[in-house]
């Protein structure tokens, strides 16, 4: 049955609501299966404070996300790009947007994952003649108990992190099949309808996924083919060599076990589904430093020439947060614009005493 047929008759079946319903009975088939295994040596990799509670990986689709400019842009001083690399996630990186089926597992031991649950259609890019999502296989350690992999939410989000998820034992992240597009990567993908390469952790070079579930490989590219690519106007190529289009049944996915450190922001929500930037007022206590790093800049204009003269405070997230992200602080401004005509707060006439930028003009 196809994806479409499936959705079609779930569809039907909730129309019926709680009607009796005659020849529906026993179990209900998988939408497909994953072959999995996962490998390595796993004493070799954990983190040795915090003993094994439950290995397991989990499906997780990934989301359409775009840096801010500062995490791309040329840092204008060694400050600046302290911030950046303290701050800023991977910008070719898997960023996840929803968990789906999930299941124990233990190493170099073959496992079957079945699928269960389509993509809701916000993680599909494209219309509905054609769209796509993507997701990656992710091996981590249930600290939890709760047989799923929490996903945590930045300080800088628009949406605060749940206090109450701070406090819990958060998920340890041992390994995924899609880590970054600057690395071979093996993903799941859901076509519906047609397929026309994008942005969205392109496969440009590539043949076309399978219609329904499928299993892509490819070889990755440099971070810096990916920025000339873009000025140039086209997606980033990967060596056709290295890519493979494989229906779940004939491909087995492997995913090697690799220390934690560099792979918790596959357990971290993005900062927001666009590259807006969010302004802040700045306190009137000194905002805390510990574990933080900071530094004053420019905001960029862009050519424009609206920004220029005006300076922002940036200060990223403390460095023993799962997430990373970078807060602005400006004296005068509006949430998404510093240069906005009437501005929610302006505080150039009266900088707290701390402040340590430029005080530009009012």
């Amino acid at each position: 049955m196809s994806v479409v047929s499936v959705v079609s008759v779930l569809g039907a079946l909730a129309l019926v609501g709680c009607d009796d319903l005659a020849g529906f009975s026993g179990d209900v088939p998988a939408l497909t299966t994953i072959q999995l295994e996962v490998t390595g040596d796993l004493e070799a990799v954990r983190n040795p404070d915090k003993p094994i509670t439950a290995l397991r990986v989990a499906l997780v689709w990934g989301a359409q996300w775009l840096p801010e400019p500062l995490c791309f842009l040329p840092p204008e001083s060694a400050e600046v790009a302290a911030v950046v690399a303290a701050g800023c996630r991977d910008p070719l990186g898997f960023v996840p947007d929803r968990v789906s089926d999930t299941l124990a597992i233990a190493p170099n031991t073959p496992a079957e994952l079945p699928i269960d649950q389509l993509p809701s259609a916000d993680v599909m890019v494209g219309d509905v003649t054609a769209r796509i999502a993507y997701a990656s296989l992710v091996v981590f350690d249930d600290r939890d108990g709760t047989g799923r992999l929490e996903l945590a939410r930045s300080r800088t989000s628009v949406r605060p992190p749940d206090p109450d998820f701070e406090r819990t034992q958060q998920d340890v992240i041992y390994g995924a099949s899609f880590v970054s597009m600057t690395e071979p990567d093996v993903r799941i993908a859901l076509r519906e309808g047609g397929y026309q390469p994008t942005g969205f952790y392109p496969r440009e070079g590539c043949g076309a996924p399978p219609a329904g579930f499928s299993v892509l490989a490819a070889g990755g590219f440099r971070f810096e083919d990916a920025i000339a690519a873009t000025l140039a106007g086209q997606l980033p190529a990967q060596d056709p060599a290295t890519c493979s289009e494989q229906l779940p049944e004939e491909a087995v996915v492997s995913v090697p076990l690799r220390a934690p450190a560099g792979l918790q922001e596959l357990g971290c929500l993005g900062r927001s589904a666009d590259s807006v930037v969010r302004y802040r007022e700045p306190p009137e206590e000194p905002v805390d430093l510990e574990l933080r790093t900071a530094a004053c800049a420019s905001i960029p204009d862009f050519g424009t020439g609206e920004t220029e003269g005006l300076v922002q405070y940036l200060v990223t997230t403390r460095s023993d947060e799962r997430c990373k992200g970078i807060l602005h602080y400006v004296l005068r401004g509006c949430d998404e614009d510093p240069t906005c005509e009437v501005p929610e707060w302006d505080r150039t006439a009266n900088p707290p005493a701390w402040w340590p930028c430029p005080v530009q003009s009012p």
